[in-house]
């Protein structure tokens, strides 16, 4: 039921904002706004059915660990 309301919640929102955006014709602007509530509701719905969401700051650590290992070695 929560989900459920969850749901309508961001389709509400979604239909106020993107009701103004389509009668300007700013298209693009709806494209993005979309993906990004997409990600959005994904990542709510996936931390209201328990699945356990990585930090963010690991996949940082990942990509600039070989960064790190290099400047390590050019400097010291």
């Amino acid at each position: 039921m929560q989900n459920m309301i969850i749901l309508l919640l961001f389709l509400l929102a979604a239909y106020v904002q993107y009701r103004s955006l389509l009668k300007k014709r700013e298209v693009r602007q709806v494209v993005v706004s979309i993906s990004f509530m997409a990600v959005g509701v994904c990542l709510v719905l996936l931390r209201e059915f328990h699945v356990k969401i990585p930090s963010p700051v690991s996949g940082i650590n990942l990509l600039f660990h070989p960064v790190d290992l290099f400047m390590t070695r050019l400097l010291g």
